[in-house]
């Protein structure tokens, strides 16, 4: 019984101090206005719950110093994943795609470097649809469709994309830098799978620069296809994330409170350095956003520019799909997040050595329900 008694003390102590550090259920201190039909989403500086609400643990790892070909990568650029847990990588130096079976056995390489139909020149990203069908962007050509064996199925001249994004129907939404003289600026204009047009809409006003000036620290423009098929957009500038639906209707704004991260004097001396004299506009802190993603349950994570205590990760804020910023994610330094579905994030990474891998994690939750 004293036996007894002893192992009960240890189980209660251990699984107290393992609740302990688990974020309690709290309740959202933010605010939701609706207008003119937009929802207004305003989160506070700090997110619904604390520190350890949200953790990674890898579960996969492909990649092998010295190891066959197939298992090595040129420069790894881009990954997709279907929805069998299948993955894709986008390897720029091989100029083809390598495909992982979920347990990391290679399956087949897809395309080869060439100008004939189904080759490729400068590969940028690829796509997955719902059926199977793969969709490569080449900067220098246009769009190469591929059936789920690999087999090269059409090609899709559209050299005037910036950057692309690809619903799981099949439609393609690209950006475009516009050159039409009622129309000049930027667009991003909706497609059918067979590059016809559905929609158009400026993704942010057109502001007169001087070509004279450069801007090195200018925010980045970022964009992720929600698990609704909405488009979340984030411009140039302050913390703000517009929904927007595919014929190019606002519908909710999320905005959070943060505090500007500023650029250092040895970043400052850094840019100039390169500039080599030329004029520079550079403000007194960071863009807050440098990166969006969205995962098949309506979360967007957001990387910012906000680094943890020793600067060896960056905090990755967790909206749920109404808006809410649900926990701050640190993630190292060295991880590239490609991918989220499935309760999974999928990344490439790269060591001190320059060598790549490609990463799987389990996301999981540690909330207390009491």
């Amino acid at each position: 019984m004293r036996l007894f008694g002893l192992v009960l003390i240890v189980l209660t102590l251990t699984l107290g101090l393992a609740c302990a550090d688990r974020p309690r259920e709290a309740t959202w201190q933010g605010k939701m206005a609706t207008a003119d039909g937009i929802t207004i989403v305003s989160n506070p500086k700090a997110p619904l719950y604390g520190p350890g609400a949200l953790e990674l643990k890898e579960d996969l790892s492909i990649g092998e110093a010295g190891g066959a070909n197939e298992y090595t990568f040129a420069r790894a650029w881009y990954l997709a994943v279907n929805e069998g847990g299948d993955i894709f990588v986008m390897d720029q130096g091989d100029t083809c795609v390598k495909v992982f079976s979920k347990n990391g056995t290679y399956l087949r390489s897809i395309g080869r470097k060439g100008q004939g139909p189904g080759e490729l020149q400068n590969p940028n990203s690829l796509h997955l649809t719902k059926d199977g069908r793969l969709i490569f962007e080449d900067f220098v050509r246009g769009l190469n469709v591929f059936g789920p064996d690999g087999t090269f199925r059409e090609f899709l001249p559209a050299t005037a994309f910036v950057d692309i994004l690809v619903t799981p129907d099949g439609r393609i939404v690209a950006r475009v830098n516009t050159i039409e003289a009622d129309r000049p600026g930027k667009e991003i204009r909706v497609f059918d799978s067979v590059l016809h047009q559905q929609a158009a809409f400026p993704f942010f006003p057109d502001e007169p620069r001087d070509p004279q000036v450069i801007k090195p620290f200018a925010g980045r423009f970022c964009w992720a296809l929600t698990a609704g098929d909405d488009l979340a957009v984030s411009y140039e500038g302050g913390y703000e994330i517009d929904i927007l639906s595919l014929d190019g209707r606002l519908h909710r704004r999320i905005r959070k409170e943060f505090d500007p991260v500023k650029i250092t004097k040895e970043e400052v001396d850094g840019v100039q350095e390169r500039l080599r004299g030329r004029k520079a506009d550079i403000p007194a802190a960071h863009a807050p956003l440098q990166g969006l993603w969205a995962d098949d349950e309506g979360r967007l994570y957001v990387k910012t520019n906000e680094r943890t205590e020793d600067g060896k990760s960056l905090y990755y804020d967790v909206f749920d799909r109404d808006g809410r910023c649900l926990a701050k994610l640190p993630i190292p330094l060295n991880i590239r997040p490609q991918a989220w579905k499935g309760g999974k994030m999928y990344s490439l990474e790269e060591d001190a050595e320059g060598f790549q891998r490609v990463k799987r994690y389990n996301v999981r939750w540690r909330i207390r329900k009491d």
